[in-house]
């Protein structure tokens, strides 16, 4: 009953498919008692490669304003209304 996905989801990574992992989760969480699944996801540490996660078009890192957002829009793709687990996919290096 756990669950992990992460908003850069599927790998590779790329503009294009970002994000559809999450949907693909809220399609099986449809119809399923939420509170009987554990969802776990992960915001995007730093990397200036990826600038396509947030609406700004910067570079993702962790800080505030960032995990906000991630959290934001991890909720409005899966379909939910709390996360059990938030994690940080890589720390800023």
């Amino acid at each position: 009953n756990f669950l992990d996905t992460a908003e850069m989801y599927p790998v590779p990574t790329e503009a294009s498919t970002q994000g559809k992992t999450d949907e693909t989760v809220a399609a099986f969480l449809k119809g399923r008692n939420r509170e009987e699944v554990v969802l776990a996801t992960k915001v995007s540490g730093r990397s200036d490669r990826i600038d396509w996660l947030r609406k700004d078009g910067s570079c993702a890192e962790v800080n505030r304003q960032q995990i906000l957002e991630s959290v934001d829009s991890s909720l409005q793709r899966l379909g939910t209304d709390y996360i059990d687990l938030l994690q940080i996919h890589w720390p800023d290096r």
